[in-house]
């Protein structure tokens, strides 16, 4: 018998508001279910508002009740994100849990946004670092808000170089850019919090990783793909160390979760070292982030 995730320490999120970015399909999909299911409105993040009304009518399938709507989003698109974040402030006046999720892995070949922006860095980071700093008002004004960016053990695979941040200079490599990307969200977690202690904010920034998960995307690349095929966990385990990040109420501040042992386990605290925890590092990528997606926090937020 297939052992059951474990979630007797579900909160109820009754008359919270969260965000998932990416949440009809993958870990998103089951963070938007799990979400719900405690009680949560969750608004669907996601580039087709077709396939996020079919996530929605899934969801619905397992819990009739949930409180659920879906706005679109292209994390590579800056105008996609402000017309986002404009849309869901009109409507929504508080941001209980915002989970930024959405991420490509390890594209077969070198892919660039219109803006030339390299994908993997462009969706997984800045599209994301933007959306955050659009919504940053709501997160400060909503009590004990919370901020979980997924990122991926693959951060260790990092070679980032801020001089050249879309890796024009060198060859392409899959993990290595994927890797260059997850490191930038540690990063941005540290930066972030610092920005809500600033705006005298009780939010909280954290991460999460999901070890070796067998989401659809994971499954069909390459030798990642054949060791998902046969030794990954389903989404439903794969998903509790971002959901205990979103949610968990006596989490640090800068958390990172991740599988107990690595691949597999319940979710557990993730010791980081060496770049992720350099604040000189950190700052000079917020910096950058500012500069390309040509938006200040300082102003959103007033942290001066």
């Amino acid at each position: 018998m297939q052992q059951q995730p474990n979630n007797k320490n579900s909160q109820d999120l009754a008359g919270k508001t969260a965000v998932v970015t990416g949440g009809n399909i993958g870990l998103g999909f089951q963070s938007t279910l799990e979400l719900a299911r405690r009680g949560a409105h969750v608004v669907i993040a996601c580039r087709s508002i077709e396939k996020g009304e079919t996530a929605i009518a899934r969801v619905r399938q397992k819990v009739s009740s949930a409180s659920l709507e879906v706005l679109p989003l292209d994390l590579t698109d800056r105008k996609s994100i402000h017309r986002f974040a404009k849309a869901f402030t009109t409507k929504h006046q508080q941001l209980d849990i915002l989970l930024n999720n959405a991420g490509v892995v390890n594209l077969e070949q070198r892919m660039h946004t219109k803006e030339g922006w390299e994908m993997h860095m462009a969706t997984n980071h800045l599209g994301h670092f933007l959306l955050t700093g659009l919504l940053f008002e709501t997160l400060v004004a909503t009590p004990n808000a919370r901020v979980a960016t997924v990122s991926s053990g693959g951060y260790r695979a990092a070679k980032l170089d801020l001089e050249d941040l879309h890796s024009e200079k060198r060859p392409y490599s899959r993990l290595g850019f994927y890797g260059n990307s997850k490191l930038a969200n540690l990063l941005f977690m540290f930066a972030l919090q610092r920005r809500f202690e600033a705006a005298g904010s009780s939010a909280k920034s954290v991460s999460a990783h999901p070890g070796l998960t067998a989401t659809e995307r994971q499954q069909s690349i390459g030798m990642g793909g054949w060791l998902s095929r046969f030794m990954a966990r389903p989404v439903e385990f794969g998903c509790r160390p971002q959901l205990a990040a979103a949610t968990a109420p006596d989490i640090a501040e800068c958390a990172f979760l991740g599988p107990r042992f690595g691949l597999w386990g319940n979710p557990s605290p993730v010791k980081l070292s060496g770049p992720a925890v350099d604040a000189e590092l950190q700052e000079k990528l917020w910096a950058l982030s500012e500069k390309l997606t040509e938006f200040q926090y300082v102003k959103a937020g007033n942290t001066a």
